[in-house]
């Protein structure tokens, strides 16, 4: 409490801080990243003030953390989210939704990094901690968070851990969801094709990918069959197999033409046409 009229740097802080917070944080508002940033760095020499180990300079730095992600910078925001969870977890008093809301905020930030070993750790901290969670994730959410784990032990090349995640989380879902022609399961089953096409095992991966268009066929969803048969005409045309890629292609082309929508046909057509160049410079 402030005395004889002197404000504490505590005080002088919040009065300055909470207007900026209730800014970022409401929903409506609208206001220049740049600036906003601006603005948090000059509150730094008053947070250390405080205390570099404060509840005020962690609730600053993440709030900078924020703005940086909102702005996507995250190479830029992520030390700052990093050392205010830090500095909030030694003072103790999380609860376990505060620590999954930002372990997941963190994780999201270094997939948008490329920082995917970050991202791996604090995803995995997040789906941990969301069992645990006040507010209940629907399943939706939880299979998601685990989906985004998969994609980042690809994307750090960790290509045979990605797998065995993906095949448990395929597994999962389909136990979860009841069926095998959920569309839903259509990303993870296109990850495992990644996740095996890295690690050599082409085979493996055309069987996923065979499996992905099944699933597509069963939905009648375009989007589905025609981005799986351009990746196994992909795989054809590395394997040497003209004769299969150019089918592939021309199946593409026939059922944008079917489906009347002259952006996708257009699309597959010129994907036909770029093997055609192919071929001829071969």
């Amino acid at each position: 409490m402030a005395l004889f009229g002197f404000a504490s740097p505590a005080d002088k802080f919040a009065r300055r801080f909470n207007p900026l917070r209730d800014t970022v944080y409401d929903a409506d508002a609208m206001f220049s990243g740049s600036a906003m940033s601006e603005d948090l760095e000059a509150l730094l020499p008053l947070a250390e003030k405080v205390g570099a180990e404060s509840a005020e300079m962690a609730d600053l730095l993440w709030l900078q953390f924020v703005v940086f992600a909102k702005r996507q910078w995250d190479s830029e925001g992520l030390p700052l989210g990093l050392r205010a969870l830090a500095i909030r977890e030694s003072r103790g008093g999380l609860t376990p939704t505060d620590r999954y809301e930002q372990h997941y905020a963190i994780g999201k930030s270094a997939v948008q990094a490329e920082e995917y070993d970050a991202a791996i750790t604090h995803l995995q901290q997040a789906a941990e901690w969301s069992a645990h969670a006040s507010a209940t994730l629907s399943l939706d959410q939880k299979l998601g968070i685990r989906e985004e784990i998969g994609y980042a032990l690809h994307e750090a090349e960790r290509y045979a851990e990605a797998l065995a995640h993906n095949q448990q989380l395929l597994a999962d879902a389909q136990s979860a969801f009841g069926t095998a022609t959920d569309e839903r399961l259509s990303g993870v089953i296109n990850n495992l094709a990644q996740n095996a096409y890295e690690l050599g095992d082409h085979a493996q991966a055309q069987a996923y990918l065979q499996q992905r268009l099944a699933l597509g066929q069963a939905l009648q969803d375009n989007d589905i069959v025609l981005d799986t048969l351009f990746q196994q005409g992909v795989l054809a045309h590395e394997a040497g197999d003209a004769a299969r890629a150019r089918d592939l292609l021309e199946q593409r082309v026939a059922i944008a033409r079917a489906s009347g929508d002259e952006d996708l046909l257009e699309d597959a057509q010129a994907r036909l046409d770029e093997l055609t160049e192919r071929e001829q410079a071969d």
